[in-house]
């Protein structure tokens, strides 16, 4: 599948008040280098930062994940991932039907709370919840 550019894109509103959007300065997408989420990670890492607030945006659409502030007293999130995934088809051949998804997550002690986009079509959108169990290993609930 032929990826072009995304409408949807991730912001991270960091721990020094700066905020960071995928293919903008610091996170900026050249070939052969990191992606924008890895260089995040890189500048949070060399500027002992931390993303405080975490959300996608198309256009006027914003998808938020809770902050490290959350409202309505819930609970503070330890960490945010995010990644894209593609789903086709491989027997019928045909790219046009596959699917590309954007996936932000909210990483809590025993759980994660996924957001999850279709790039094609900003207003198909589902939350899932991953329970981390005692282990890490991922079991969903």
């Amino acid at each position: 599948m032929e990826i072009k550019e995304s409408k949807l894109k991730w912001i991270a509103g960091l721990s020094n008040g700066e905020t960071i959007i995928e293919g903008e300065g610091i996170a900026s997408k050249v070939e052969g280098e990191l992606s924008p989420w890895w260089k995040l990670q890189e500048y949070l890492n060399k500027n002992n930062l931390t993303i405080n607030s975490f959300y996608l945006a198309c256009g006027g659409q914003h998808f938020n994940l809770p902050s490290v502030n959350p409202k309505f007293n819930g609970e503070r999130p330890l960490g945010y991932n995010c990644f894209r995934m593609v789903s086709t088809d491989s027997l019928v051949g045909d790219n046009s039907k596959d699917e590309l998804y954007i996936c932000a997550e909210a990483i809590y002690k025993n759980y994660k709370v996924q957001l999850w986009v279709d790039e094609k079509d900003t207003r198909k959108c589902w939350v899932n919840v991953i329970n981390l169990g005692k282990n890490g290993n991922g079991t969903g609930i």
